[in-house]
């Protein structure tokens, strides 16, 4: 299913279920399970690989519709969460990409 444009959806919930797996839940009432597992494990930035520590994962909330970590670590357009797609390396959309990107550069500069 994909959000159809000019309809507001925000995030209303979201479940730990196992390991980086949530189930988010939409105010249009759909349901999505979503593995973050692939995305954390792809991931060289340390704001992010941290969360590769269950109980840290754990941590999340919603705040003002989105889904986050800690003040923003992570947090991913509503499109993605809403397709069940996350990768910071294929949607360079996510606040998280943009994070990755910098961090992978600033190590490339020698930063």
């Amino acid at each position: 299913m994909k959000l159809q444009e000019g309809i507001p959806v925000d995030v209303t919930g979201a479940h730990w279920l196992s390991g980086y797996v949530l189930e988010i839940v939409f105010s249009d009432g759909l349901s999505r399970t979503v593995d973050f597992e692939p995305f954390l494990s792809e991931s060289v930035q340390p704001d992010i690989r941290k969360y590769m520590n269950v109980e840290m994962f754990k941590t999340f909330s919603i705040r003002f519709g989105n889904l986050v970590w800690n003040d923003y670590d992570m947090c991913f357009p509503i499109e993605d969460l809403y397709s069940g797609t996350i990768s910071a390396f294929g949607q360079a959309r996510s606040m998280v990409a943009e994070k990755e990107t910098e961090y992978r550069a600033d190590r490339r500069d020698g930063n």
